[in-house]
């Protein structure tokens, strides 16, 4: 219900938004990055690999989300567009006149835009046939994390109640990345990044390591789950782990690392961001950063080198939250924090950047007691919200910071579930046995065949040692252990 309702209200915002409160006619709205990544998609989907990391087209991520749009851009061409002039030298046009465009080329949505322009005096808007497809995609992509989340606090036990409230906490939140920003990519990767939790969770390993696969495809900032889940799985499991997680998002990106090399690396490991943007906020590491060139609002940083760092921290801090294996209640709270590390050493954030952490510490705060699940619902939704306001950037800053640590502290008290061990858990003792069981049983039946075997084998020699008149082996042996019991004498070994 609530993710008919988040689909509803999107398609109002992008399609009446503009009309009614704007008063601009026939606009829609559009989030720049959703347009320039189905220009990257069709790219994608028609085969032209180098043009994924051409550098200043802006896709910094694994190409999961490109994959995903591809049945809609593959039959772009089939669409159409319509330019509507509004104004004419700044004057209402009475009946707005429509001029159809055929075919709209792949090089518009990456440079998009369908708000107001004006030409020699005409103030135009464009409408393309595919976009409202697009947004249906995106918005229910995202979805998929309000579901994610739902399933996580059902594995934690979390009252219908509050996961209703929970649900509608969600959406609010998730508005903000997906309608604002156009990033459905981001709540894909935290979705199934939080399903590799909960199958690691229940001992499933080998569906854990190929659903956070998924997600680590869609979005890098998956990396952060990873740590945990090796340590939750120990040793014996991390290469199947790794190389399920890898293999994905590596498939993806071999057709644009072979087509365009240099581009991939320099987009994929320097990350270059823009501090100086409109929707960009500086943070106190944007100085420590490398400079990558450009000047003015084209002004670039990496943010790679910075984020590997962060991967690390991650890790330490997975080595330390192994020792809540047994509580699946701290090991989404420990996700939670993961996902916050992020947050505080980026070096350009955006405001949809706090998500993955407030989706993921507020399932665990409706673990914990009702005034501590309030506030960081309310502090989640008022830091959403305040995020949006344009302010000096350390003031930025320290509110993110503040509302992140007072939203982690809320959730970092659950209540401790009621469950059995897992050594005691009947329920997948049967899909999820260790290796090591297996192999035990398969020794086990091995030694039975071998001496099923041997049994057949001395049967056919004692049929034999009858048949030639000789005493077979087990009369003998049998009569030597008499002679023993009866006193004989045996002859030395020799």
């Amino acid at each position: 219900m609530v993710s008919v309702v988040y689909v509803s209200l999107g398609f109002a915002y992008e399609f009446r938004w503009g009309p009614i409160v704007r008063h601009v006619p026939s606009s829609w709205i559009a989030p720049g990055d959703l347009l320039s990544d189905y220009g990257t998609a069709i790219q994608f989907a028609t085969g032209h690999f180098s043009a994924v990391y051409q550098p200043g087209r802006g896709f910094l991520s694994y190409p999961g989300l490109l994959l995903a749009l591809a049945p809609l851009a593959a039959i772009n061409n089939i669409f159409h567009g319509s330019w509507i002039d509004i104004k004419v030298h700044g004057q209402l046009v009475a009946h707005p006149q429509v001029f159809l465009a055929p075919q709209l080329p792949s090089g518009f949505w990456y440079q998009g835009n369908l708000g107001p322009s004006t030409t020699h005096g005409i103030e135009q808007v464009i409408q393309p046939s595919a976009y409202p497809y697009l947004v249906f995609l995106s918005l229910a992509y995202s979805c998929l994390a309000l579901f994610a989340c739902d399933a996580l606090a059902e594995r934690l036990q979390v009252p219908h109640s509050r996961r209703a409230v929970l649900a509608a906490a969600e959406a609010a939140v998730l508005w903000n990345v997906t309608i604002i920003f156009g990033h459905p990519e981001d709540a894909v990767a935290v979705a199934f990044a939080v399903y590799a939790l909960i199958f690691a969770m229940d001992g499933r390993f080998v569906g854990a390591g190929w659903l956070f696969g998924i997600a680590l495809a869609f979005q890098p900032l998956s990396l952060m789950a990873l740590p945990l889940l090796l340590f939750i799985g120990g040793k014996e499991r991390a290469l199947g782990l790794v190389a399920r997680g890898v293999a994905p998002a590596a498939v993806l990106t071999a057709p644009p690392f072979i087509a365009n090399f240099h581009g991939a690396i320099r987009q994929l490991v320097s990350q270059p961001t823009f501090p100086k943007v409109s929707t960009g906020r500086t943070t106190p590491w944007t100085f420590l950063a490398p400079k990558l060139g450009g000047k003015g609002k084209g002004a670039a940083v990496g943010g790679g080198p910075p984020r590997i760092a962060v991967v690390v921290i991650a890790a330490a801090f997975g080595a330390w939250a192994r020792r809540w294996r047994e509580r699946p209640e701290m090991l989404a709270w420990a996700l939670a924090v993961a996902l916050s590390v992020r947050i505080y050493f980026e070096t350009v954030m955006y405001s949809y950047y706090i998500w993955p952490a407030l989706a993921v510490a507020m399932v665990v705060a409706a673990r914990g007691r009702p005034w501590r699940f309030g506030i960081a619902v309310v502090l989640a939704v008022a830091l959403t919200v305040v995020t949006q306001w344009h302010m000096s950037w350390v003031r930025w800053w320290l509110i993110v910071v503040v509302g992140i640590t007072g939203v982690l502290v809320a959730a970092s008290r659950p209540q401790a579930l009621m469950e059995l061990p897992r050594s005691q858990r009947p329920a997948r003792a049967a899909t999820s046995a260790p290796r090591r069981a297996r192999a035990t049983r398969a020794a086990k039946d091995r030694g039975a065949a071998v001496t099923a075997r041997r049994q057949v084998v001395a049967s056919g020699r004692s049929g034999a040692a009858k048949a030639n008149g000789q005493t077979p082996a087990r009369a003998k042996s049998s009569k030597k252990g008499a002679a023993a019991r009866t006193g004989a004498k045996r002859s030395p070994r020799r």
